[in-house]
């Protein structure tokens, strides 16, 4: 067991390292793909009282989440529970990258269960035991054990890792490739006394959920030199692009008024920049809107599940 510890903790630190070291936007990436499949796992029922039932298109979401971060009006497109979900999650992300430990109180408001939870005890001792790899991962583990649903035990791992300085900002979610019967039964075990059995099957999914993820953002960082080859084959017409393409990619995501004020070029100028950097498969507008449009760099878009 103690290798597999620190196999899960090396490729949670690769991953960590990878995703600081991006010359793109990988913590936005990575954000939003936690968060969507966060939404996409979430009982409407618990979604903050919502009684509108979470749409299951999460490509569709999660373009309207990533149009969001650019201008906060797009989140009036996401349902009311998903919306508020959105913005729980946000500030817990905040609150935990200044070293903040979860605070229940706090998740009642969209999680009502909890405030009456018989396990909630047990759930708050879990990020307790200290901030050695091995005890932050064990508290993980353990907070994914003792939570009341399989969504709110990623959650609370996830945001654990991020307060104990594992990761410097929400990474992944990661038990999620454990779910069904399978977790079921692990996590019944390991609260009748026997954690071996959910200890290792977590500690699987971790390592592999972060050697996953590093992947995705090494396959990302390898298309940019096929994107420069791209707008040079454009000539003169595409010499602004090549100025806009590495704002695009450090901010993830562009609307026409921040390139026109970054570079210093007109809104038309700015606009046929956009429709040039869309051309070369650069950009993607996520809207579908006509007017507050926002283009998402491409590989953030189609790297989407």
């Amino acid at each position: 067991m103690i290798q597999l510890i620190e196999y899960a903790s090396d490729e949670i630190g690769r991953l960590d390292q990878r995703a600081m070291g991006a010359d793109f936007a990988a913590d936005l990436f990575l954000r939003l793909e936690a968060l969507s499949d966060l939404l996409d796992d979430l009982n409407p029922g618990e979604a903050a009282g919502a009684t509108d039932a979470v749409p299951r298109e999460g490509t569709d979401r999660r373009r309207m989440m990533l149009a969001a971060e650019v201008d906060p009006f797009h989140e009036s497109a996401l349902e009311e529970g998903p919306r508020r979900w959105m913005g729980f999650v946000r500030e817990e992300v905040r609150r935990a990258r200044g070293g903040a430990l979860p605070a229940l109180d706090r998740w009642c408001d969209v999680m009502p269960t909890l405030a009456t939870y018989s396990h909630r005890e047990a759930l708050e001792g879990a990020w307790r035991d200290g901030d050695r790899a091995a005890q932050v991962l064990a508290g993980a583990v353990a907070a994914a054990a003792w939570a009341p649903d399989d969504t709110a035990g990623e959650a609370l791992a996830a945001l654990l890792l991020v307060a104990r300085g594992r990761t410097a900002d929400l990474r992944l979610l990661p038990f999620r490739s454990v779910m069904g019967a399978e977790r079921a039964e692990a996590v019944e075990a390991w609260r009748l006394g026997h954690p071996e059995p959910w200890t290792e099957k977590a500690l699987e999914a971790v390592a592999r959920e972060a050697r996953r993820q590093r992947l995705r953002l090494d396959g990302i960082a390898a298309s940019a030199a096929a994107e420069w080859d791209r707008l040079a084959q454009m000539g003169r017409r595409g010499h602004t692009a090549r100025r806009a393409l590495p704002l695009l990619r450090t901010q993830g995501a562009l609307t026409m008024p921040i390139l026109a004020e970054d570079l210093g070029i007109s809104r038309p100028a700015a606009t046929e920049t956009l429709v040039v950097l869309a051309e070369a498969g650069c950009a993607v507008e996520v809207t579908g809107r006509a007017r507050d449009r926002v283009w998402g760099y491409a590989p953030l878009v189609a790297g989407a599940r």
